[in-house]
């Protein structure tokens, strides 16, 4: 005679048979199973001699150790996708194809690093986004990068980098104000007229920077277009502040994230399609 406790043992051992037969078929099927809400399945893959698959993601910012890696590990319908945003190229190893979809978690990552000339850019440019840049900040920038920039004022005309770092290191504020007032005997009407100049002490303002750099390494070089403006504040307020913008700013990214492609394609020697843009497997 079985007890309420032997029963019930008894029971989960059977439970426990039907969900490994149940598991085995979902693994020689479409991977689905019904199994009964309190059972827990455990992996014991750690306490294999050896893994189920390659999975995991190698880094690198050398673009032939990259691809030698790519056609050691490559399998069937692995792809490159460049991803212009971040400037990286990454290899899904075991992407698979429709008929023989793989698990797309086992990757390679090609991060070429930045310049210094690239990295000193890119600061500046937060920093004006931010909170406008200081006469300091763009002057002790030009001076530090002379040789890599030149700059043209808004009449077109080429300025020498020393002529507008002096420009830029003597902008001064002027402020005008002329107040009139009329009274009437039920009205009173006031108009005042606001007017604040920014000058350099009589010479020109670039108007543009071009700033000539190899934005990563392996990169070919280009130049960067910066437009310069003043910010002078609120009238009641003057104040000084000075803004760069990237001219462009998205064809650059589509350009160099064009060329990366293109390196890569010519690295890896056809062992994987390389495409602009970005993958994300679905769970």
């Amino acid at each position: 005679m079985f007890d309420k406790e032997a029963i019930k043992e008894l029971s989960r051992a059977e439970a426990i048979s039907a969900a490994e037969t149940a598991i085995k078929g979902a693994m020689e099927s479409d991977g689905l199973a019904a199994l009964p809400g309190d059972f827990e399945i455990h992996d014991i893959e750690k306490h294999l001699p050896t893994r189920r698959r390659l999975r995991g993601s190698m880094q690198t910012a050398v673009i032939d150790h990259f691809a030698s890696y790519v056609g050691s590990h490559a399998e069937s319908g692995a792809t490159v996708f460049v991803d212009k945003a971040r400037m990286q190229a990454v290899a899904v190893l075991n992407l698979g194809n429709p008929d023989s979809p793989g698990h797309a978690d086992n990757v390679s990552v090609l991060a070429p690093d930045k310049t210094a000339a690239y990295i000193a850019l890119g600061k500046l440019l937060s920093t004006s986004f931010a909170t406008g840049l200081s006469q300091r900040d763009l002057a002790e920038f030009m001076e530090d990068w002379e040789p890599a920039i030149s700059c043209i004022d808004a009449d077109g005309s080429v300025m020498s980098p020393k002529k507008a770092i002096d420009a830029v290191r003597r902008i001064t504020i002027d402020t005008a104000r002329k107040v009139e007032s009329t009274e009437g005997q039920l009205s009173a009407e006031r108009s005042a007229l606001e007017k604040v100049a920014a000058s350099s002490g009589g010479n020109p303002l670039p108007a543009t920077i071009t700033f000539k750099c190899d934005p990563y390494f392996g990169l070919s070089g280009r130049e960067f277009g910066l437009r310069l403006s003043v910010r002078t504040g609120d009238v009641n307020k003057p104040a000084l502040a000075l803004a760069l913008r990237l001219v462009k700013a998205e064809e650059h990214a589509e350009q160099m994230a064009s060329e990366l492609a293109a390196l890569v394609t010519e690295a890896i020697g056809g062992k994987a399609p390389v495409y602009v843009g970005s993958y994300s497997a679905k769970a």
